[in-house]
């Protein structure tokens, strides 16, 4: 049986948010997470080609990502005591990233199986457009606390406008580009609640084992293993 086109619609809505989502780790990074409720760590799930799929939070688009390795050299990191400013600009999004998300995932398929009229149709694609534009906007005037300059706040913006289900990614985006600059055993440390830290570092150390048994003794996978024991 062929799906109809208002479920292949919705599903193509879908798979493009979640596609533009979606992180393969190395199994040296971590996926760091800020959340109402303080900063979550993982290494990812499901094994794809020696890498493992990390898939943020479907219903929660405005919670900055960010993905940091055990493997930097901590003396060559440099921890910007900006970071916090920097989440903090991001919440501007947070409204509109909302309604996107509801216009997207609420309001289509509700108009495609109750009421699929062209007018209401073209009415629920024009709130899209400019909330996405609403999302330009905001990149454009926060460029520099955001640190992106404004070639890179034009690039954004014109990716954004050309496939609004990205658009709900702007917060992941920024945040991924902007990074923490600083290794993940420092950065899981200093931003998790202790009582998360040593769950962290187990997830971290079972994937310093997986790279030992293919890599052997490798100094720099020991180096990282007598780090990786900090967070015990």
């Amino acid at each position: 049986m062929t799906p109809s086109m208002d479920v292949l619609l919705v599903g193509a809505v879908v798979a493009l948010y979640l596609q533009d989502a979606t992180l393969l780790l190395h199994y040296d990074e971590v996926a760091l997470t800020r959340t109402s409720r303080g900063w979550r760590a993982s290494t990812g799930g499901i094994e794809a080609r020696d890498r493992r799929v990390f898939v943020p939070d479907f219903f929660r688009p405005a919670q900055p990502l960010f993905r940091s390795s055990w493997l930097s050299d901590p003396a060559h990191a440099s921890t910007r005591t900006r970071t916090f400013h920097f989440v903090d600009a991001l919440s501007v999004f947070a409204r509109p990233l909302r309604l996107l998300w509801l216009c997207l995932f609420v309001g289509l398929p509700l108009l495609l199986w109750r009421r699929p009229d062209p007018l209401w149709l073209l009415t629920l694609t024009g709130m899209v457009y400019g909330i996405t534009a609403w999302l330009c906007v905001g990149v454009w005037r926060f460029r520099r606390v955001l640190e992106i300059g404004e070639r890179d706040a034009l690039t954004l913006a014109f990716e954004l406008l050309c496939c609004p289900p990205h658009a709900l990614n702007v917060v992941r985006r920024l945040s991924l580009r902007r990074g923490l600059n600083e290794d993940a055993v420092d950065a899981v440390r200093r931003l998790l609640p202790a009582d998360t830290v040593a769950r962290a570092g187990e997830q971290m150390e079972q994937r310093l084992s997986y790279a030992l048994a293919l890599r052997g003794d490798d100094a720099v996978l020991l180096r990282a293993r007598n780090r990786l024991e900090e967070l015990r």
